[in-house]
């Protein structure tokens, strides 16, 4: 991956959001990147409690702001942040403030907490999956109590474009961490479709589309293609490549990095033939849900960031 020259990190101050604070201080001092801390105040809450009190909303987001200038600069002491570090207070809607603060930065990448405040132990917030969804940079989602170097890293590998990026994204951070990487490809057997379109149903079994002698050679290309495709770029790190058989793809991924120890999965915005392979449609939201490590997302391309709704 190209070297980051701003770090922008969102913090709310959760456990989530201060282990991703210590990992975003971490990569900017290793990579000299301009290091940018952003808390937003919600301004939904803001005017929920000045209505209650039947109060200005100027006046409490006034007092809200000034509480939270002095809670980070708390927050921040005894965490070792890297020359020139900035910090911003604003006011607004999260999602649409981070989004904003990316493009006004020229941020080119976001780190946040996988779990904001109120969250459970595993799985990644609402805002969270918001941002892995729409911030069209790299997006770093930390798990709590996870500030140190990554040791074990998967990347998720379905042979698309974007692939290519998560390939050089995962050889990047493993040589910087001296982490271990698996390549790993995940894949389904074809079955064979019924005349009228539809698939099989669970309780009417359909026959194998192939032979022994046919999936052995399947398998064998799989093993080929993947070396293929990775080997250029990461033929300096530490790695294995893995092929994963799984009826459904989020599970196969989770599944691996919780039998391999994985504390970062890197992972495509965007998959192969534009079928939102892992993170844009229902398969990116089943593995957030699951995740127990952090994950860094890789965009399809480099375009602004959508709008928030």
């Amino acid at each position: 991956m190209n070297t980051p020259r701003t770090i922008l990190v969102a913090v709310d101050f959760s456990t989530g959001s201060h282990a991703a604070l210590v990992q975003a201080a971490r990569l900017a001092t290793l990579s000299g990147a301009r290091l940018h801390v952003l808390h937003v105040v919600d301004s939904e809450a803001v005017a929920t409690l000045a209505s209650l009190r039947e109060e200005s909303f100027e006046s409490h987001a006034r007092t809200a702001v000034e509480g939270a200038r002095k809670a980070l600069a708390s927050w921040l002491h005894g965490v070792t942040l890297p020359a020139g570090f900035e910090t911003t207070i604003a006011t607004g809607v999260p999602l649409h403030e981070i989004l904003g603060h990316i493009r006004s930065l020229h941020a080119d990448m976001l780190v946040a907490g996988i779990m904001g405040k109120g969250g459970a132990s595993a799985g990644a917030g609402s805002v969270s999956a918001k941002l892995a969804r729409k911030a069209q940079i790299p997006t770093l989602l930390v798990r709590s109590g996870h500030p140190e170097a990554f040791r074990k890293i998967v990347a998720c590998v379905d042979f698309s474009d974007t692939a290519r990026e998560v390939v050089r994204m995962a050889q990047s951070m493993a040589t910087q961490d001296g982490a271990h990487v698996d390549f790993l490809h995940v894949w389904r057997e074809p079955w064979v479709v019924t005349p009228r379109g539809g698939m099989f149903t669970e309780d009417t079994a359909p026959p194998l589309v192939f032979t022994d002698v046919e999936r052995k050679a399947l398998i064998q290309n799989l093993h080929q293609t993947l070396h293929e495709f990775v080997q250029k770029d990461a033929a300096a790190t530490f790695h294995s490549e893995v092929l994963r058989e799984s009826m459904s793809y989020a599970p196969g991924i989770q599944e691996h990095a919780a039998e391999c120890g994985a504390d970062l999965i890197v992972i495509g915005s965007k998959g192969r033939s534009n079928l939102r392979y892992v993170l844009l449609g229902s398969t990116a939201e089943r593995l957030l849900a699951r995740l127990t490590c952090s994950v860094l997302v890789v965009p399809a391309e480099a375009t602004p960031a959508e709008s928030p709704s």
